[in-house]
């Protein structure tokens, strides 16, 4: 039986023409997720195509990129059809873990789809660095004002309020009110922790 995967990093990307290569391969079934591919015990339908895949079998994808964006990965999945003598096919590289060829550049692209995948990681943190030094603030803003930390830390140390009724009375979490009151002593003594 031909299995077919096909997968998308997010909802707004569309599935159709890749589950339509996988029709024209002739996979009876398909499975389709919209899910990063940068790691593999993150995709439950993936889990579910190789479950399903028996003995004899052809895993089909169109792209590597689409089963794999690091080696690692690729070649857990790879281990995993090749135990259950499932073959590895990807419809627009011409690849097949069935012929020796087809094993040995499928080990090449996949070593170029993490080199790619650690590069747009280079270039994002690169991007964060500079946006940072222009002055963007990344993250949730504040739920309190520093006014608000030095009283909430004069009422923590009259001892006669728990951070939870604290937090209670200006209505956020004990966590938040712990993580703001760390943030505005930095590196003076912890809140007491009640």
């Amino acid at each position: 039986m031909d299995i077919g995967y096909a997968r998308v990093s997010s909802n707004s990307q569309n599935l159709d023409s890749q589950i339509e290569s996988l029709q024209q391969a002739g996979c009876s079934k398909i499975f389709t997720e919209k899910k990063s591919g940068k790691q593999a015990d993150n995709r439950p339908e993936l889990k579910n195509a190789l479950d399903f895949a028996r003995e004899g079998d052809n895993f089909i994808v169109t792209r590597l990129d689409r089963c794999s964006r690091s080696v690692q990965d690729l070649f857990q999945i790879l281990k995993a059809l090749e135990v259950k003598g499932v073959a590895f096919k990807a419809t627009e590289q011409n690849f097949d873990t069935s012929t020796s060829t087809g094993k040995l550049m499928l080990g090449i692209l996949s070593v170029i789809a993490e080199f790619e995948t650690n590069l747009r990681a280079e270039r994002q943190a690169d991007g964060i660095k500079s946006a940072i030094k222009r002055g963007v603030k990344f993250g949730r803003s504040r739920k309190l004002t520093d006014k608000q930390v030095a009283e909430i830390i004069q009422l923590q140390q009259t001892g006669k309020l728990t951070n939870q009724a604290i937090a209670d009375k200006y209505e956020i979490a004990r966590s938040t009110l712990l993580r703001e009151v760390a943030t505005y002593k930095k590196g003076t003594l912890e809140p007491i922790e009640k």
